[in-house]
C-alpha cells in the first residue's frame, strides 16, 4: 500500500514543476559526469543512461548555421521554434563527429553504443541549451533542470525525462524533447504541463 503515497508525491512533484523560475541544472549534469561545458570540448552522452561520453567541437561554419537561427527581433514563440531547429542541428553535427548519427527514435528499438535513451537525449539537449546560453542567443528563455514524468500518470509504463526551458517573465515551462525522433530531427518543444501527462507527437501515438 505504500506505493500510493509515493505515487501521489510524484504526481505533486510533477504538477509543481510546470511553472516557476529556472532551476539549476548543473547538479544533475554533474551526477552524470558532466562538470564542464565548453564549445572547445562539447560533452556528448550515448550508449544509454549516459554510460558513455564522447567530446566534439563544432566548426565555425557549423556554429554559424546555428547562430543564424536566432534573430534579435524574435518573440518567445519564434525563439522556441529556433531552439527546436538548433537541437536538431547540434545532433547532426555532433552525431557525425561521435559516431552517434545513426541513433533512432525511442529506446531499445536498436541496441548499440551509438544509440540514445531519454537520459542521453535530455542531458545532451541541456548541454546544447547551455552552449546557446553561453553565446547569448537566448533572449526570452532560461535553461532549467531536467524533468521526469512518472509511469501511468505520464501515459506510459516507464519513467521518461526531458530537458526544460523557462520563459522569462511568465515562468511558463516547456519540455525540449528530441527522444521521439531519429538523430538530427528538430526537437519537440511543448508546454511541460502537457508533456508531464503523456504528450507525444501525433506520428508516435
Amino acid at each position: 500500500m505504500r506505493i500510493w503515497p509515493l505515487l501521489f508525491c510524484g504526481l505533486l512533484a510533477a504538477c509543481s514543476a510546470s511553472s516557476g523560475p529556472a532551476r539549476d541544472y548543473r547538479p544533475y549534469l554533474a551526477e552524470k559526469g558532466i562538470h564542464a561545458i565548453s564549445p572547445q570540448a562539447i560533452p556528448h552522452c550515448h550508449g544509454y543512461g549516459c554510460r558513455l561520453k564522447s567530446y566534439a567541437t563544432l566548426s565555425q561554419t557549423e556554429e554559424k548555421k546555428i547562430a543564424l537561427l536566432f534573430k534579435p527581433q524574435m518573440d518567445a514563440g519564434q525563439e522556441r521554434a529556433a531552439l527546436a531547429q538548433a537541437i536538431g542541428l547540434f545532433e547532426t553535427f555532433i552525431g557525425a563527429k561521435t559516431g552517434t548519427g545513426t541513433d533512432v527514435a525511442g529506446t531499445y528499438v536498436r541496441l548499440g553504443n551509438d544509440q540514445h535513451d531519454c537520459v542521453d537525449e535530455s542531458v545532451n539537449a541541456t548541454i546544447y541549451l547551455d552552449l546557446i546560453k553561453q553565446k547569448n542567443w537566448l533572449r526570452h528563455h532560461d535553461v532549467s533542470t531536467i524533468s521526469t514524468r512518472i509511469p501511468l500518470v505520464g501515459g506510459g509504463m516507464g519513467f521518461h525525462q526531458t530537458a526544460v526551458i523557462v520563459e522569462r517573465g511568465s515562468g511558463r515551462r516547456y519540455a525540449v524533447d528530441g527522444w521521439f525522433h531519429d538523430n538530427g530531427h528538430k526537437a519537440e518543444i511543448v508546454p511541460l504541463d502537457d508533456w508531464l501527462y503523456g504528450w507525444h507527437p501525433a506520428s508516435t501515438q
